[in-house]
């Protein structure tokens, strides 16, 4: 019985030890990497993004200039009362003044009324007025015929420049031509109580903007018509660089911040935007999938088939270019096999 015993218990001691020691084998064998910090599986293909590029360009520019004629009074007779004050706007749609207590509007049209206008009048200067009433808050259409509604709006702004009895008929002798909706002078002519006759100055006008002209086009930019945006205001631009539309620069004079460069001692150096007119479709793709990159080409990879494309742009982590064929994939990394376009 006791040798029984003995050998019941070495048994249950040598199990007791085999099962410690797997147990510390167990706990002695590395740990395998938790999932999350697992290295990532290589991505070889992605879709293609689409996104319409302006390929906007800032550029620095320069203002051009020339002088400006004198605001000509076309009434006669004595001043009675004259809002003029150097440096202060005359602006259009505004009673400037009153000879013999006829009141005298500024007006900003493209060229200077030189003529009285009537219902049933046509021709350029009738339109030149429509859009310059059109942009004085006046519902009206710029077809060049003195109508109805032309004749409504002049007899608002007669009326709120205190004529009586309005009658439409704008008479280009009571009429002040301002070459920008808004123009400062830098002197005044006349004087309350002076006898005045037609064709005298009113008030003379630094020199006014003629053209906008970039200095030099930056290089690589995606073809198309471009327009140019100067102080949040954007007009068309010419294929020699330069932006002369009269209502662009209008509008361009008319901003405070075209005013302040008069103001400064030493006025920064200006740059404007420039942007695609039309813009142009492009594919989004990472920049990994390109290769062989030689200026503005470049060549992608889809499937076993390689693509040449040209570079129009860049976002944050994506490149932008254009295809001659759709794709819908590009591969990236090992599963790129060309190293050329060909």
């Amino acid at each position: 019985m006791v040798k029984s015993r003995s050998v019941g218990t070495a048994v249950l001691a040598a199990a007791t030890l085999l099962g410690a020691g797997a147990s510390a084998g167990t706990l002695l064998r590395p740990a395998g990497v938790p999932y999350e910090l697992q290295a990532a599986k290589e991505v070889t293909s992605v879709p293609v993004g689409h996104e319409d590029v302006t390929d906007e360009r800032t550029v620095k520019i320069s203002l051009v200039t020339s002088p400006a004629p004198p605001l000509i009074l076309g009434l006669g007779g004595r001043v009675t009362s004259t809002a003029c004050a150097p440096g202060t706007p005359l602006k259009s749609g505004q009673v400037v003044a009153r000879l013999n207590e006829t009141p005298v509007i500024a007006l900003a049209t493209s060229a200077p009324l030189y003529r009285d206008l009537a219902e049933n009048t046509e021709g350029d200067d009738v339109e030149s007025l429509q859009r310059e009433l059109a942009r004085l808050g006046h519902k009206i259409e710029a077809d060049g015929k003195y109508g109805p509604k032309t004749v409504a709006a002049v007899k608002k702004l007669q009326k709120a420049a205190g004529i009586a009895k309005p009658d439409g008929v704008l008479v280009a002798g009571q009429v002040l031509w301002l070459s920008a909706p808004s123009v400062a002078p830098e002197t005044c002519e006349l004087v309350q109580g002076a006898f005045v006759t037609p064709g005298q100055t009113f008030a003379k006008v630094p020199a006014r903007l003629t053209a906008v002209a970039v200095q030099a086009k930056p290089k690589n930019m995606t073809p198309g018509e471009r327009i140019i945006d100067v102080f949040g205001v954007q007009g068309p631009l010419g294929a020699d660089g330069n932006a002369t539309d009269g209502e662009f620069l209008r509008e361009v004079v008319a901003k405070p911040e075209f005013r302040a460069l008069g103001d400064a001692e030493k006025p920064a150096d200006l740059t404007a935007t420039l942007i695609l007119k039309k813009p142009v479709p492009a594919l989004k793709v990472p920049p990994g999938a390109l290769f062989a990159v030689d200026g503005d080409s470049a060549c992608v990879q889809s499937g076993r088939t390689v693509h040449k494309v040209q570079i129009v742009g860049s976002r944050l982590g994506a490149t932008l270019v254009k295809a001659a064929e759709p794709i819908t994939t590009v591969e990236l990394g090992s599963a790129i096999t060309s190293a050329s376009c060909g």
